[in-house]
């Protein structure tokens, strides 16, 4: 997991919605910085629907399984290989293997 994702959860919306989803991504992340704080000032959110910071951006859902499929759904985003286009990606080099011609025994009639 790369370093640069980083975790926040609410303290109160821990405790009422998403501390399912905080214990199953630590067992499954062990590596992944997760904070617990009093306050991430998102007034209102912590009582309506789980939610957590990552990287300073709010992601929420309906429910904990919501939460998590779009938090895990973003960790593998940022782990994937880079796309071909895009900054980071290199391109494969492979041994191109010798054409196969065949040769004809007709002539073009």
């Amino acid at each position: 997991m790369p370093s640069s994702v980083n975790l926040q959860f609410c303290k109160k919306n821990l405790e009422l919605y998403s501390q399912s989803v905080y214990a199953a991504l630590r067992e499954n992340y062990p590596e992944l910085k997760i904070e617990v704080k009093d306050c991430v000032d998102m007034c209102g959110m912590c009582t309506d629907v789980p939610f957590a910071m990552r990287n300073g951006a709010l992601i929420g859902a309906r429910d904990p399984m919501g939460l998590y499929r779009k938090l895990e759904r973003g960790m593998n985003f940022m782990t994937a290989q880079p796309l071909p286009g895009t900054s980071g990606y290199q391109e494969q080099l492979h041994e191109k293997e010798p054409a196969m011609t065949t040769i004809g025994t007709e002539q073009n009639k």
